[in-house]
């Protein structure tokens, strides 16, 4: 065999060697989100923000979430290689976060993180599609795909060093605003080594970004409606967690009053329980069926806001944390193969970009002006957040969503139109 051979995406030798490329690939693409994504509302409250000017910068993220489709499925895939693409928008967005280091004014951190979400954002997508076009098996894009997971657990774990390292040398100085240029340093990292990526060309078909509004079809299938109404609906409580809780547990007269080291730390046993638990998915699928895993997915959610609520003991709370492994892996992942399941081949990418497009957009859009007005909403006399009242509000929310969908998902009718799906692709093929 050549080398030029050796290298031809077709050959058994290119798949081997593209693997860990690949799986570097999204390591280096979720240390960079999660690098900034925890710490930065900290940072906010340390300048002073309000709840509703913190959830306003993280919202930018839902936007860039509702324009990825429009970035990544029409100009990244007519006008450039993916690899090429992301790599320049990575070079970028390095530049944007080391800018949003220097702003200490909402109006001008909200202008950086928003230009660096619309062009984040449809990264997702790209290093997804880069490595589906490189691997032999798609089958195996979740091998490639749990990397991005350890990436975002390696670097706040070397983020919870470097903050208590700080934490014993300067006492009393806060330098959690140092996420920013952190995660800028990993963006050009990642820009640059994207370029060296193997060539993923674009398609240079004309195709509709928002094509995927087309499975709005599937919302006949009354199962289908079930699923894509109450993960819009869990979404909205998403930012509770995500914009709100590093704040909790650093917060020292009416949270948990954990070091901002320890409490990134906490944080990252989230994403330690959803690679454990990942694991559990297809026997629960096997056992329990569709309707109950997703069900106790969902049923995870008020009870870690439960925990969240009392505020005590420490240990408690910060356990509370490997629930999101549950969260994520029973209702998300258990969400996504029931999309696949419940649709055809010719419709499942439109399908999953359905789901993701009501919930990390618009869900998550919506969810956090929420979270914003309440949290600033519950404050008391002496300006200290009432975080009972503030968990209240998930609380409510997912309740009410399990509920709701342990009513309206009928599983029989789940497992015989699957069946009947499963068998007309195979007759079709």
């Amino acid at each position: 065999m050549t080398s030029a051979d050796a290298l031809h995406p077709g050959s058994a030798a290119h798949h081997v060697a593209v693997g860990p490329r690949l799986s570097l690939m999204m390591f280096l693409e979720f240390a960079v989100w999660g690098a900034w994504a925890v710490l930065v509302a900290k940072h906010m409250a340390n300048l002073g923000f309000s709840g509703t000017q913190i959830n306003a910068v993280y919202l930018t993220t839902a936007i860039g979430a509702m324009l990825s489709p429009l970035i990544a499925g029409w100009i990244a895939d007519r006008f450039l290689p993916n690899q090429m693409f992301t790599g320049a928008v990575h070079l970028a967005g390095g530049g944007l976060l080391f800018a949003a280091w220097t702003q200490t004014e909402f109006w001008g951190l909200w202008v950086m993180i928003f230009c660096y979400a619309i062009l984040y954002m449809p990264t997702i997508a790209l290093t997804n599609a880069i490595a589906f076009h490189h691997m032999k098996d798609s089958r195996q894009f979740g091998n490639v795909r749990v990397f991005g997971t350890l990436g975002w657990i390696g670097v706040n774990w070397a983020l919870s060093l470097y903050l208590g390292y700080w934490e014993t040398h300067a006492p009393g100085v806060s330098r959690v605003g140092d996420c920013l240029p952190a995660a800028g340093i990993l963006s050009v990292v990642l820009g640059l080594y994207c370029f060296t990526l193997p060539h993923t060309p674009p398609s240079k078909e004309a195709r509709n970004p928002y094509a995927f509004l087309e499975a709005l079809k599937l919302t006949s299938n009354p199962n289908f409606a079930a699923l894509l109404v109450i993960s819009f609906v869990v979404a909205i409580e998403l930012p509770f967690y995500y914009n709100l809780t590093f704040l909790f547990l650093t917060d020292a007269e009416a949270g948990v009053g954990l070091p901002e080291s320890r409490a990134n730390f906490a944080m990252s046993l989230g994403q330690v329980a959803e690679v454990i638990l990942m694991l559990l998915v297809a026997p629960s699928l096997r056992y329990l069926g569709m309707r109950t895993t997703i069900f106790l997915g969902i049923l995870a959610w008020p009870v870690r806001y439960g925990i969240f609520a009392l505020g005590e003991p420490a240990w408690l709370v910060v356990s509370a944390q490997t629930l999101h492994g549950i969260c994520y892996s029973f209702f998300f992942v258990g969400g996504m193969i029931a999309v696949e399941r419940m649709s055809h081949k010719d419709i499942r990418a439109s399908a999953q970009g359905l789901i993701v497009f009501a919930t990390n957009g618009v869900g998550m859009f919506i969810g956090s002006l929420l979270a914003g007005w309440i949290s600033d909403y519950f404050i008391d006399a002496e300006q200290r957040r009432q975080w009972a009242f503030i968990f209240l509000v998930p609380i409510v929310v997912t309740v009410l969503a399990a509920g709701a969908f342990w009513v309206l998902f009928d599983e029989r009718r789940y497992q015989r139109e699957t069946a009947e799906i499963l068998a007309e692709d195979a007759t079709a093929a």
